[in-house]
């Protein structure tokens, strides 16, 4: 992360918790970012104050980084002004939201996230393993690795039945079932 966007969300960051009544709440806050997101753009831990976001955020449009964002903190907002107990998604965290002048929304529309930043993000996820018999070229797919499963005609014949074990994307696993 740039100094600039470190600088920039600090700065967000102070503003969305004065109005929030909480001045100086945001160094309290730790902000980290991770790359194994999938189908989140981001997590609050708010008893520890520690939000995790989608590393992918930080080649998104800013307006996606900073709602993102605000997302997260309004969580960590909400347990310091009422403590535990409340829905995540509940009353006084969409007044936080929109006190701040953001939608309350808790997923986002498909047309605001970047094809090229969070889909290929996705898509680079939806991995298979295909368990494929070397013997009689039997297979199964999966979306773990299974080393317990045997080729079963194999077995019967007195052979161990080991599967050779790889793995593919989606378009590989496109191939192998029209194949």
């Amino acid at each position: 992360m740039t100094e600039s966007t470190k600088l920039r969300i600090t700065r967000q960051l102070a503003g969305w918790c004065a109005k929030w009544g909480l001045p100086g709440f945001e160094h309290g806050l730790t902000i980290t970012f991770s790359h194994r997101f999938r189908s989140a753009l981001g997590r609050c831990a708010p008893a520890s104050r520690e939000i995790r976001l989608a590393e992918f955020l930080l080649a998104a449009p800013a307006a996606l980084l900073e709602e993102a964002l605000c997302h997260e903190a309004a969580h960590a907002a909400v347990y310091e002004l009422h403590g535990a107990g409340l829905k995540p998604h509940g009353t006084e965290w969409r007044r936080l939201m929109q006190q701040v002048g953001f939608e309350p929304r808790v997923r986002f529309p498909a047309e605001l996230l970047p094809v090229e930043s969070v889909m290929a993000q996705r898509c680079r996820a939806r991995r298979y393993w295909l368990h494929q018999c070397p013997v009689c070229d039997v297979s199964r797919v999966a979306r773990t690795h299974v080393g317990r499963w045997r080729c079963a005609s194999c077995v019967e014949t007195g052979l161990d039945g080991r599967l050779v074990v790889t793995r593919i994307d989606a378009a590989q696993l496109k191939k192998v079932s029209d194949g």
